[in-house]
């Protein structure tokens, strides 16, 4: 079932990530470091804005939506729903204002300003129509969210910047048009109601006092995740937060691009098997899960680490390099290990209703991310920031998992790791003896052979599994 799933939902895992990904590296060719700047500034705070105010709801309606599917139960949870949304898009709006002419960019414009409030209302809708959908496996409905807005939103933002110019506002109302497109389009779609009165006090109740430590430990991870980001700004300019942003960005997003290919199928499994197998169930479901997100994050940056240098010099602009090369494997390296907590250790604390904990772990994170950013843009400047968030996510997922299983009986998949460390070793062998790529043709080689290498030593290695598999073709379809 997870890998049906995860093949299904497959192709807006690549698409809209990869989208993002290859507007992180086009930006560099077609705006300053001040414009990249702020675009980077407005997107993180919007981050924190959605965690402050609707990804709480967002977690509670993945965790017990399902409880809510029929009738005037639906209907309850409808009304409710509507209610919070308006309300959170209100506040998201109003608080981004502030951060923006106070924070961002004081001299800002109209222009700017209509740009970011659109493109935080419609991302919110996005990311929460989609969170909803994977309750229900609505599949197409979480495509659309997923690849609509990164995909189209930055072609409308590029051609917006050649016609009028490389101002900020230009590439956010590229994608604030197409993503209030995405959410429009599927509303026929999802079920939903007109209504926003009478609210159900007891969903509120039950999704406040779930949600409420998700809320803090979601700061607390957005702080972890960009407070480095905002350091740099003001310990170095607004530019150098622009130079960073590229390397440290790419990095992330190259680590969440690989995760995300496997874990949007993978939390509804675990919460299937906690609804009906119980502690023990989920934590094996959970175990199954991490082997297919490490057997996706290890050699994905294994490569990048390996092929940094003509990663870079192809494709990033000449301003941007320099910065990138040093930044791009510590920021990879963070990325893997906080979506590898994220996706595996602080899923228990989900699905245990444990989310004080993640308040714990997220506090550790934090803290580790201002002081150590401090300390190290101090004496190592840009590297040293990026440095910064390693040490952060590496203390906080020690945590996580120190926690996870002592408590909850959470295990490592040994015999998949053992497999996964031996394949990315194989690819990392082959990649070191290849001389780096002058041109993208044998860039794209590279990673080819890279791929190739590593998935041919799974089979040879998975080799009796799979022709087990062949021999029970029945059992094929519940994959």
């Amino acid at each position: 079932m997870l890998l049906k799933r995860t093949i299904l939902y497959l192709p807006a895992q690549i698409v809209g990530p990869m989208f993002q990904l290859v507007a992180m590296i086009v930006w560099t060719h077609v705006v300053n470091e001040h414009t990249l700047g702020v675009i980077t500034l407005i997107t993180a705070t919007h981050e924190l804005l959605q965690i402050a105010f609707l990804a709480w709801w967002s977690q509670y309606a993945l965790r017990f939506f399902g409880r809510y599917q029929d009738g005037e139960q639906a209907e309850r949870f409808y009304r409710t729903e509507n209610v919070v949304i308006l309300v959170s898009l209100v506040l998201q709006s109003a608080a981004v204002i502030g951060v923006l002419y106070t924070v961002i960019a004081t001299d800002t414009n109209p222009a700017l300003l209509g740009a970011t409030v659109a493109y935080v209302i419609s991302r919110s809708l996005n990311l929460y129509i989609a969170e909803r959908a994977r309750v229900r496996h609505q599949i197409g409905v979480y495509s659309i969210q997923q690849i609509v807005g990164p995909s189209i939103g930055f072609i409308l933002g590029l051609v917006l910047i050649k016609l009028i110019g490389p101002s900020p506002e230009w590439p956010l109302l590229g994608y604030a048009a197409a993503q209030f497109f995405a959410a429009l389009v599927v509303l026929p779609h999802i079920g939903y109601s007109r209504r926003l009165w009478p609210i159900d006090r007891e969903i509120i109740r039950h999704a406040v006092s779930y949600g409420i430590p998700l809320i803090i430990g979601g700061a607390l991870g957005w702080v972890g995740l960009n407070a480095s980001r905002f350091i740099v700004n003001d310990m170095l300019g607004v530019a150098a937060a622009g130079l960073f942003a590229v390397g440290y960005g790419l990095g992330q997003r190259a680590a969440a691009v690989a995760a995300m290919l496997v874990t949007a199928a993978a939390f509804p499994l675990a919460v299937k098997s906690m609804e009906q197998g119980g502690s023990k169930a989920a934590m094996r479901q959970l175990a199954d899960n991490s082997a297919l997100l490490i057997g996706i994050l290890a050699p994905s940056i294994a490569g990048i680490f390996l092929l940094r240098a003509e990663i870079v010099h192809l494709l990033i602009a000449t301003p941007f390099q320099q910065v990138t090369l040093a930044i791009l494997p510590l920021s990879a390296l963070a990325g893997s290990i906080r979506n590898i907590r994220a996706h595996f250790g602080d899923q228990v604390f989900l699905l245990h209703s444990k989310t004080q904990l993640m308040i714990v772990v997220s506090s550790i994170d934090a803290l580790v991310t201002i002081v150590a950013s401090f300390i190290c843009i101090h004496y190592w400047g840009l590297v040293g920031a990026a440095g910064a968030t390693v040490l952060s996510a590496i203390a906080a997922a020690l945590v996580s998992f120190i926690i996870g299983f002592s408590k909850f009986g959470l295990t490592l998949p040994w015999a998949h790791l053992a497999r996964i460390v031996l394949a990315t070793g194989a690819m990392a062998a082959l990649l070191t003896q290849l001389p780096e790529a002058p041109n993208h043709v044998l860039l794209a080689a590279h990673v080819a052979a890279g791929a190739a290498i590593y998935v041919l030593v799974l089979a040879i290695l998975y080799g009796p599994t799979l022709l087990r598999m062949l021999r029970r073709q029945p059992q094929l379809s519940e994959l």
